[in-house]
C-alpha cells in the first residue's frame, strides 16, 4: 500500500472510531467517556470492576448493534458500487441507479406485508437477496445483446426496472395501510433508518457483507484485468462470465443484506467509490476496501446527524439522497458523451 492509500486509511479509521465513540457516548442520556471504556472492556472480558447497569444496557445492547449495523451497511453499499463500477466501467453505475436496491426493497416490502419477517427475522434479508438477484438477470438480459452489454441500455433498464419496482413498492404500502401499524413499518423502512437495530440485526448483515467481500477479493484481480477489455483478459486467461457472475452476484448480495437491515439508504454507492478513485485510482485491490471505508464513515455520521443534530425526525435515506442526488447529475452532465459498449 502505498503513501496515499496508508495516509487515506488512517483518516478513514480515525473518523470511524472518532464517530463511534460519539455514537456510544451521546444521545438523549450522555455517559461519561471513561464508563463507555470500562463498559466495552467488560464486554470483552478485560475488566472485572463495578460498572453501571443502566448505562451499560444503552451502550451495549442499544447503541453499539446500531454502530455496527452503520459500519457494515455503508460498507456493503459502498463495496456494492465500487464492484459495480468496475465491472461496467462506468462511474455512474451503483446498486441504486440500475435498480438492485429497488429490487431488494421490494422484496423485504413484500416480506414485511406477508409477516414473514415477524415469523423469522431471517427470512426479510433473504427475500431482499433473492429480489436483488432477480433484478440484476433481469438488467442484464434487458441490455446484453450479442454478447455485448451497452452500458447506455443498462443505465435505462436500470430507470426502468426502478420505476417499476417503486410503483409494485407503492402498491404493496396502498395494501398494508389496512394494518396502521405494518403500513407504517414500512413507510419508515423505506426512508431508510437504523433506530432500534440489535445484534440480532448484525447476525443479518455481517454474513452477506463478509461473504461478499470475500468473493470480491478473490476475483479482483480478474476485475482489474477485464477493466482493461475483454480481449485483454481472454488472452491472460480470465475466465469473463465466470469472474462477472460472481464479482455482479457478491455485490448483490452485500446490497441485498445491507438493505434487509436499514432500509435504502442510496447514493452511498455511488459517492465514495467515485472519490476514493479520484484520489488513488483505479486498482481495485486497494479502491473496494477503501471505498468500504469511506462508505462506513458516510453512514456513521449521517447516523449521528440525524440522531444528535436535526430536530425533526430526519431518516438516513432521506439525507443520502439529498447529498447523491446533485452529485449524480454531475457525472450524468460529465460522461454524457463516453457511454460504451464492454
Amino acid at each position: 500500500m502505498g503513501r496515499k492509500e496508508s495516509a487515506l486509511f488512517g483518516v478513514l479509521v480515525l473518523l470511524i472510531l472518532l464517530g463511534g465513540f460519539l455514537a456510544v457516548s451521546y444521545g438523549s442520556w450522555w455517559i461519561d467517556k471513561q464508563d463507555v471504556v470500562r463498559i466495552l472492556l467488560a464486554k470483552c472480558g478485560l475488566y472485572d470492576g463495578p460498572i453501571d447497569r443502566v448505562a451499560s444496557t444503552i451502550v451495549w445492547d442499544g447503541r453499539m448493534p446500531r454502530l455496527v449495523a452503520a459500519f457494515l451497511v455503508g460498507f456493503s453499499l459502498a463495496t456494492a458500487g465500487a464492484i459495480m463500477q468496475g465491472v461496467f466501467k462506468n462511474p455512474m453505475a451503483s446498486p441504486g441507479v440500475i435498480g438492485i436496491s429497488s429490487g431488494a426493497a421490494l422484496g423485504a416490502v413484500i416480506a414485511l406485508y406477508l409477516g414473514l419477517a415477524a415469523r423469522s427475522l431471517f427470512l426479510l434479508p433473504l427475500s431482499s437477496i433473492l429480489f436483488a438477484l432477480i433484478t440484476l438477470a433481469l438488467v442484464f438480459i434487458i441490455a446484453t445483446s450479442r454478447g455485448h452489454t451497452s452500458i447506455s441500455t443498462l443505465l435505462l433498464a436500470g430507470i426502468a426496472l426502478n420505476l417499476i419496482f417503486g410503483a409494485l413498492t407503492s402498491f404493496v404500502i396502498t395494501l398494508s395501510t389496512r394494518g396502521f401499524d405494518v403500513g407504517r413499518v414500512i413507510v419508515t423502512w423505506l426512508m431508510g433508518d437504523l433506530n432500534n437495530r440489535s445484534w440480532e440485526h448484525v447476525q443479518i448483515v455481517l454474513p452477506t457483507t463478509l461473504l461478499g467481500l470475500a468473493a470480491t477479493l478473490f476475483f479482483v484481480k480478474d476485475l482489474n484485468i477485464l477493466m482493461i477489455g475483454e480481449e485483454t483478459a481472454t488472452n491472460l486467461g480470465v475466465n469473463i462470465r465466470l469472474a462477472r457472475n460472481m464479482l455482479l452476484l457478491a455485490s448483490s448480495v452485500m446490497t441485498g443484506g445491507a438493505i434487509a437491515v436499514s432500509g435504502v439508504i442510496g447514493f452511498v454507492g455511488l459517492l465514495a467509490p467515485h472519490m476514493v478513485r479520484g484520489l488513488i485510482g483505479p486498482d481495485n485491490r486497494k479502491l473496494i476496501p477503501l471505498a468500504g471505508l469511506l462508505g462506513a464513515v458516510f453512514v456513521i455520521y449521517a447516523d449521528l446527524f440525524v440522531r444528535l443534530v436535526v430536530q425533526v425526525d430526519l431518516k438516513i435515506g432521506i439525507l443520502t439522497s439529498l447529498m447523491g442526488g446533485p452529485f449524480f447529475l454531475y457525472l450524468i452532465i460529465r460522461y454524457r458523451n463516453r457511454f460504451e459498449y464492454l
